[in-house]
């Protein structure tokens, strides 16, 4: 491994592109959500609760495992389009929430000389469902930039092999 000049350890771990990666949107209509969205952030938390027991006589710990839930946000900038009412439409609506998932997927490596791609990894937010709208604009540029709060039932995570 060689070192640079300020004597520090230096090795390429690899590279990857944020053009693999992608945000999409399920859910029971046929409108297809995704681009046009104009989403400029996502966040999302997920947690588990666990309980600590003590026992008065004892130095022991005993831990249960409570249920899990998970927020999110997104911020993104509010477009003419009628895309955003069928999103509202679908996702507003808690009874829609068993088809309502967000995607979020990313290609771990660029394309190589062969064609094929590193492997993929999906974070899914499943049954998913708006709990709050804000909006802000600001005079210098006029655009509309909205923040959407949503709750999820639980995540799943996988990865994929590369493939041409």
């Amino acid at each position: 491994m060689p070192a640079d000049i300020f004597s520090r350890n230096v090795e390429f771990g690899g590279v990857f592109s944020a053009d693999g990666a992608s945000l999409t949107f399920s859910g029971g209509t046929a409108t297809p959500f995704g681009s046009g969205m104009l989403v400029q952030n996502v966040q999302w938390q997920y947690q588990q609760n666990i309980t600590r027991l003590y026992e008065v006589s004892s130095d022991q710990i005993f831990l249960v495992a409570g249920r899990t839930q998970g927020q999110a946000s997104i911020q993104r900038v509010l477009g003419p389009t009628a895309l955003a009412v069928a999103f509202y439409t679908q996702y507003g609506d808690v009874c829609n929430i068993e088809n309502n998932d967000v995607v979020f997927a990313a290609q771990t490596d660029c394309s190589t000389a062969d064609g094929t791609y590193g492997d993929t990894i999906t974070i899914t937010l499943k049954h998913t469902a708006i709990v709050q709208v804000g909006g802000a604009i600001a005079a210098q540029d006029m655009v509309i930039n909205e923040s959407l709060a949503l709750l999820f039932l639980y995540l799943t995570y996988a990865v994929t092999a590369g493939a041409p």
